[in-house]
């Protein structure tokens, strides 16, 4: 008698080769390929939820029906790594969801990528990332959200390219699934690390114009909490982390602290400041005038 009883999960393997370099001797840093794992887990993840949750959003899917990832043992030729992606099974969902996903995966990162290549600003890619979500019947209901997901997915896929130009040239992502493979090379990584195109008018020596309202002030160390009065980013969100690095906000009645007494918005040059060592967002440094090429960044130290 043939069993009629539904699978309970959808499982996928994908392969992913670091070709060239040491990857061809079956070697790799440590760093770059936890980096390369770390982001690859993270794209996956979020990916995942948003579509089957059908919804532009960061909330995450219920623990029950959430993917889980492994890795299966490495295999003895360039340096692969197989990761095993399961899928819980609803009345919702289809037996070709693995193939799906993929194709919606394929399409992000690409997307993602050629709005990095065309140097687009970062309200062309929200628009461009509205509109590749509403293909796949994706709704759009927050434009924080939004941001927050573009800024997830960017950081997570500058993780997964890490290895790229350093252990490997080239990194392949195999679908067993969809029976398709993505190629990442040098230059997508060198485009995923670009910025997006700001106006010349408003970005200067690695800063850019920003209009923020101030909730706390050190007057001795120049520490703050801002918000953002039109916040594009994901560290733009809510109350952030800032030094005012102008040595007038040491001086009575400085502008900032004026701005603070009268909550009032104030248009300053920003920059965000990274940890070296994981790049990680530290904190924003801020001043009303544009810094001169000799003043301190950020004090690498406290940005460990």
């Amino acid at each position: 008698m043939v069993s009629t009883r539904l699978p309970k999960t959808i499982v996928d393997e994908v392969k992913l080769s670091f070709t060239g370099l040491d990857a061809d001797k079956g070697v790799i840093y440590v760093r770059d390929l936890a980096r390369a794992l770390d982001g690859w887990r993270e794209f996956w993840e979020i990916s995942t939820s948003v579509y089957l949750n059908k919804e532009l959003s960061t909330k995450p899917m219920p623990q029950d029906i959430r993917p889980q990832i492994k890795i299966r043992a490495f295999e003895q030729q360039s340096f692969d790594v197989t990761a095993i992606v399961i899928i819980p099974l609803t009345l919702m969902v289809t037996y070709d969801l693995a193939k799906a996903l993929w194709n919606w995966r394929r399409s992000l990162l690409k997307k993602h990528i050629d709005t990095k290549k065309g140097f687009m600003s970062r309200e062309e890619a929200l628009e461009a990332l509205k509109l590749l979500a509403k293909s796949f019947e994706i709704v759009t209901k927050s434009t924080i959200e939004i941001v927050k997901f573009l800024d997830i997915i960017d950081e997570a896929l500058n993780d997964l390219v890490e290895p790229i130009d350093r252990s490997a040239k080239m990194l392949i992502l195999t679908s067993s699934s969809a029976k398709s493979k993505i190629q990442l090379t040098s230059k997508d990584k060198r485009a995923l690390n670009s910025g997006y195109y700001v106006d010349p008018e408003l970005r200067s020596k690695g800063f850019e114009k920003y209009s923020v309202k101030f909730i706390r002030i050190n007057t001795e160390t120049g520490n703050s909490i801002i918000t953002f009065e039109h916040p594009t980013g994901i560290h733009q969100m809510g109350h952030e982390y800032s030094q005012i690095i102008d040595p007038n906000v040491n001086h009575p009645r400085n502008i900032y602290t004026r701005a603070l007494y009268e909550g009032k918005a104030l248009e300053v040059w920003g920059s965000m400041v990274r940890s070296r060592r994981s790049n990680k967002f530290v904190r924003w440094e801020i001043s009303s005038n544009l810094p001169s090429d000799d003043a301190p960044l950020f004090d690498a130290i406290s940005a460990e």
